[in-house]
This record gives structure tokens, C-alpha cells and sequence, in this order.
């Protein structure tokens, strides 16, 4: 399949986003920990950037056609760079917080604010049948690769800057360093993103050109005809994953930082290569899933790789040392993100091309907003000690639901790899 200009653009541009995400979530975390700030608080800060970022993404959500893909993308990098300088002149949580909204500052290392949203449905008009399935399994590739990259640069620094020991900390003249490198990112984004097309965009008087492929599906339930009302079909998905991305945010990479922090006190080093690894083996698995979608179709393959993934996950905490923790949150991580690019292509395929856009900045926007709502809770288990490890249990616990619950509404519309029209 061949890769249009457009798409090696957005692809770009994710690589130095993420590669920025992937770091600032462990360096910044880690910095505040040296500096005093409690997990509680820091728990509070990634709940207001989460919930601001969801609160946009779905407000705008039904607008970014009309006010245009490109303008959306090139006004939140320009806000990226032009804020992110300002949290080297100040130690007040509030500012930091705001300064953190406005720059897309990431607590999971993973995507925040417009960006996916709108790069999903941009790929989805450039690439069409079992191309999209693949289209996303090598963003999804692209992006976990690069926020791989960015923990291995956190360790490198680590190595570089502030020894190996667990009692090191970042110094301000590395701060500045990484806020420099932060809104660097900014930049260059922003001049990928001037650098797109009217290819990307979709003018609104073309309704109907890409039919519900749901209209196809023979194994489409009674629950979902194929006049089924969008609004419907992105409500549903909105409360489904609204409900995975809560359990999502009791983990956050930037709590995890905290935790194994606390409990097994790694530094800066041995933090960043943990997240090369967890980061990388997701990356390897979103080119897995587009294999077994292909096999197995698109739902089987969300929720079969999820479940497991999620026990996992419950017993990372039960570990007795830091090697089997590590050993299995990265076995959890060889399966737990195989869901995206089939949950991507699964839901771009069951909408017309005029309405991804809405569907995909509000299913992104319930992410970022049930995210939000956990992060205060995790951080606050956290700095109470002996709850320490409850976060995990509650994340697992409430993903399992989810992935049932999915499987029950969504068993009777199967698509397949080749459905996505």
C-alpha cells in the first residue's frame, strides 16, 4: 500500500508528538516528585488537563469540518509552543495547570487534546476498505514506537545527567532542557501541520459518499438497522469508552511513575527504560492486531486481546519484587493496546464520511474525559500509603466490564478486516 504525502505528514507529526509525550510524562512527574509536589496533586492537575481536553474535543466535535481540520491542528500546536516556555517560571500548581492544558502536556504519555481525533478522520478519507485497518495499525505503530522513543530519552538523560541512583534528581538546568525540547515539539508540528492539503478535509455537501458499511453487514442486529441514527451510534460509543478510558486513568503513566516510584523507588533511568519497553510492545501489537482482525474480525480481536490484558494488569501489584512487576506489566502491554487500531477501524466504518470527524473527536473527547475523572482518585490512593496498589485492582476490574459489556451490544455486528469500507 502505498503512503500519499498527506498521510506522511500526519505520520510525522505523530512521531515528534508522541516522542514528546512519551517524555515529558515521566520527566515532569519525576520532577515534581523532587520537588515536593504530592501525588494527590499532581493526581488534581492531570484531572482539570484531561477533563479541559475532553470538555474541547466535544464541544467541537460536530464543528471541526466546518471550521476546517488543518485550522484546528495548526491554532492547538500554536498553543503548544507558545505556552509551554512559561512553566519554567513558575512553581504554582494552579499556573502550572493552566500552562499544562494550553500546551497538551500528556499525563499518560499518550494522546491528549484534538489531535488524534482529527488525524483519525482525516486517515480515514485517504485510505478506504481493509487499507484503513492497516492505514491505522501503522499509525498506532508510529505512535507507541515514538512514545517509546521518548522514555528511552528519559533514560538517556537519566544516564547522562543525573546518575543511576535512586535518590538523583533533575536539576533545573535539565528542566530547562526539557521545556526547551517540549515546545521544540510544538514548533515542528505546527509546521507539519501548515504543511497539509485540501486532500484531508470534507466538504459538508457531500453526504452519502461513503456508505455505512454497517448497511452491508449481514450480521447487523435489530438493534442497529442501517438507518440507525448516528447520534445513537456515537452516544453508545461515547458511554462505552467514556467507562474504559475511567478505568484507563487509575493508571495513568504519570501515576505509575509515582508508584513505582514509591514502592520499589526506580529512578529517572530505570522509569524510562520501563516505558521504552511497555511503549514498544505496544507498538509491535497494533501491527499484530491488524493480522488477527483479518482472521478473527475487528470486535473479536478488541475484546479477546483485552480481556487477558486486563487480568494482567490486576496483577501487577501482587507482584513480590520490582523484576515480576516489570516482567508482567510488560506482558500486559504485548496485548493491551492491540484494541485501538481495530477499535479505530471498527468505528470510522460504521459512520459516513461526513460525520467520522464528529464521531471520532467525541469518542476521543470520552476518553479524555473519563480519563480525567480517575487520575484525583489514583493520586490520592496513592498518597494514602496503604491503598497504595488499589489503583490497579479497580482499573482491571471495571476494563473487564467494559470489554463484556462491548461484546454484548456489538456481538451481532461483527465486522470484518474487509467490512470498513
Amino acid at each position: 500500500m502505498r503512503i500519499s504525502v498527506q498521510e506522511t505528514y500526519l505520520l510525522v507529526a505523530r512521531i515528534v508528538r508522541e516522542v514528546a509525550f512519551g517524555f515529558i510524562a515521566i520527566a515532569l512527574p519525576l520532577y515534581w516528585h523532587n520537588t515536593g509536589v504530592s501525588s494527590l496533586n499532581v493526581g488534581i492537575l492531570y484531572t482539570v488537563v484531561l477533563l479541559v481536553s475532553a470538555i474541547a474535543s466535544l464541544v467541537l466535535g460536530k464543528h471541526v469540518d466546518s471550521i476546517g481540520r488543518k485550522k484546528l491542528l495548526v491554532i492547538s500546536t500554536l498553543l503548544w509552543a507558545c505556552s509551554t516556555p512559561f512553566l519554567l517560571l513558575t512553581h504554582n500548581v494552579i499556573a502550572i495547570t493552566v500552562i499544562a492544558v494550553l500546551a497538551t502536556v500528556s499525563p499518560t504519555g499518550k494522546e491528549i487534546g484534538l489531535y488524534l481525533g482529527i488525524e483519525q478522520a482525516a486517515l480515514s478519507k485517504l485510505s478506504s476498505g481493509h487499507d484503513r485497518t492497516k492505514t491505522y495499525a501503522r499509525f498506532n505503530f508510529v505512535g507507541y514506537t515514538s512514545t517509546a522513543l521518548g522514555a528511552a530519552l528519559a533514560a538517556f538523560v537519566g544516564l547522562s545527567s543525573v546518575g543511576t541512583s535512586s535518590n538523583t534528581r533533575l536539576t533545573g538546568t535539565v528542566f530547562a532542557w526539557i521545556v526547551f525540547g517540549y515546545t521544540l515539539a510544538g514548533l515542528l508540528q505546527f509546521v507539519l501541520y501548515s504543511l497539509l492539503g485540501p486532500d484531508i478535509e470534507v466538504k459538508q455537501s457531500h453526504v452519502g459518499e461513503d456508505r455505512n458499511s454497517l448497511s452491508s453487514t449481514k450480521a447487523a442486529s435489530s438493534h442497529y438497522s442501517p438507518k440507525v441514527e448516528v447520534r445513537r451510534l456515537v452516544m453508545t460509543f461515547t458511554a462505552l469508552f467514556t467507562l474504559d478510558a475511567f478505568s484507563a486513568g487509575l493508571i495513568v503513566q504519570g501515576l505509575l511513575v509515582y508508584w513505582f516510584r514509591i514502592r520499589f523507588h526506580f529512578d529517572l533511568t530505570q522509569l524510562g527504560v520501563l516505558f521504552f519497553g511497555t511503549n514498544l510492545l505496544s507498538a509491535i501489537s497494533s501491527l499484530v492486531a491488524s493480522k488477527l482482525a483479518r482472521i478473527f474480525g475487528l470486535l473479536n480481536t478488541m475484546v479477546f486481546t483485552h480481556l487477558p490484558s486486563n487480568v494482567l494488569l490486576i496483577l501487577v501489584p501482587l507482584m513480590p519484587n520490582a523484576y515480576l512487576a516489570v516482567t508482567v506489566l510488560l506482558l500486559r502491554h504485548m496485548l493491551s493496546q492491540m484494541d485501538v487500531p481495530t477499535r479505530q477501524a471498527y468505528t470510522m466504518a460504521m459512520v459516513d464520511t461526513e460525520d467520522r470527524a464528529y464521531l471520532s473527536s467525541w469518542t476521543n473527547g470520552a476518553r479524555s474525559l473519563g480519563t480525567g475523572a480517575s487520575p484525583i482518585i489514583a493520586g490520592a490512593l496513592i498518597n494514602a500509603g496503604p491503598l497504595l496498589s488499589l489503583p490497579f485492582f479497580l482499573s482491571g476490574g471495571i476494563k473487564i466490564l467494559y470489554d463484556l459489556i462491548l461484546y454484548k451490544i456489538f456481538k451481532k455486528i461483527p465486522l470484518t478486516y474487509y467490512d470498513t469500507k
